[in-house]
């Protein structure tokens, strides 16, 4: 059985991918909305735990691929930061209502 992953996305996350050719995926997780109207984002940058082949053939219909090993999450920014809506980060999407909340308080991602 694979590792949990650090970063999983929970429902009202955006997951995108990101960085070069889409290798590496941006979560983006946010907080409820205060009185004040800003919220607490959540943003990870990583590649998330994968198999990694070491030999894979193809024939005319399929591919078979052997050997390998597990490659564990690798997590390049973690950064949690007040928005108001005029301070939304270009190319970042706005408020993502959460449609969750968990019983020790709002936390969308692990951020331990």
């Amino acid at each position: 059985m694979a590792p949990s992953a650090n970063a999983d996305v929970r429902p009202g996350c955006e997951s995108v991918p990101w960085g070069f050719l889409g290798s590496q995926v941006r979560i983006i997780c946010d907080g409820p909305m205060m009185a004040d109207g800003s919220w607490m984002r959540f943003r990870v940058v990583g590649v998330p735990a994968h198999q990694v082949p070491i030999r894979t053939s193809c024939g005319s219909y399929s591919c078979t691929t052997s050997g390998g090993y597990w490659q564990n999450e690798q997590i390049f920014e973690k950064v949690k930061y007040p928005v108001r809506p005029e301070t939304v980060v270009q190319g970042e999407p706005g408020w993502l209502p959460p449609t969750y909340t968990d019983p020790g308080g709002f936390t969308p991602l692990n951020f331990n």
